[in-house]
């Protein structure tokens, strides 16, 4: 039951990409705005890079009554992603044609809570399940992320093709709110021990010295921020390029989107049971 839970998570957490992204890019495109102005919606996605400088005071801040009634973790879960369904149902209402600043202060604040949502769905997972069940946990994750991004993707797509943009983002927001019913079906985890000592060496400093201990780190590093450098530059422009070629949308939602999100879903499957047989390679270096 908890690697379903982590299923479910990880469709919350992959659900807002696509908006302020490939989904975004094409509704910008189709209503007129210049591609120049639809590059320079790229940086919206800076949150996912930034989101360890806020990730210490998310784990250490308590919020009213959330924390006491559901606690530390689930309270942060449910506060977000309430604040997330409100800010896709806000970016589906504006038009891109006549205020094209509000959709952009819309997306950024929709990519700021995705990503502040991840924060805490990661420590939700890393926290609810044993050290054995970590592989599998991270490919449950994987797999309901890809989830997300199919739904935010090829289902947005759908709907904007047969219904409108506003219906598409509408029924985005409603699933954002739906998944806060897994968070309270899901017990909260136990808390680890309270950090002793200076605030930052604990929760900033010392763990990333204790990362660099370990062989490689470096490259390890310099693989994590450069391994999806080319979708960064050339995925937002992927969308308005297709229907610049005069491809419908469900179109481009069934080669673009259907396809490579089940060939992921069947990679980070392999991917878990092969953590799960082999170990991770972690707990050897």
């Amino acid at each position: 039951p908890r690697i379903i839970a982590i299923v479910f998570m990880g469709f919350a957490s992959g659900l807002p990409l696509a908006l302020t992204g490939a989904t975004l890019a094409i509704w910008l495109k189709e209503s007129a705005i210049t591609l120049t102005a639809i590059g320079l919606f790229a940086p919206v996605g800076i949150s996912y890079n930034l989101k360890f400088l806020w990730a210490p005071a998310m784990d250490r801040v308590r919020l009213p009554f959330l924390t006491a009634r559901f606690g530390r973790r689930r309270g942060w879960a449910l506060f977000i992603q309430f604040l997330l369904a409100l800010a896709i149902l806000a970016l589906g209402a504006s038009d891109p044609s006549t205020d094209l600043t509000r959709v952009a202060i819309c997306a950024l604040i929709v990519a700021f809570l995705s990503a502040s949502q991840d924060i805490v769905i990661d420590a939700y997972r890393v926290e609810l399940l044993t050290k054995d069940e970590q592989g599998a946990g991270a490919a449950a994750t994987q797999v309901g992320y890809r989830l997300g991004m199919l739904a935010s993707g090829a289902g947005a797509l759908y709907l904007a093709q047969y219904f409108s943009w506003s219906a598409a983002y509408g029924v985005m927001a409603v699933l954002m709110l739906a998944s806060m019913i897994v968070i309270l079906a899901t017990r909260e985890p136990n808390a680890p021990p309270a950090v002793r000592g200076p605030w930052l060496k604990n929760t900033v400093i010392a763990p990333f010295a204790d990362f660099a201990k370990r062989r490689f780190w470096l490259l390890i590093l310099i693989f994590v921020v450069l391994y999806k450098f080319g979708d960064a530059l050339a995925g937002v422009m992927s969308g308005p390029f297709y229907i610049e070629l005069g491809f419908e949308k469900s179109e481009i939602a069934s080669i673009t989107k259907v396809f490579g999100v089940v060939a992921s879903i069947v990679g980070v499957s392999l991917g878990g049971i092969a953590a799960s047989l082999l170990g991770l390679y972690v707990h050897a270096m």
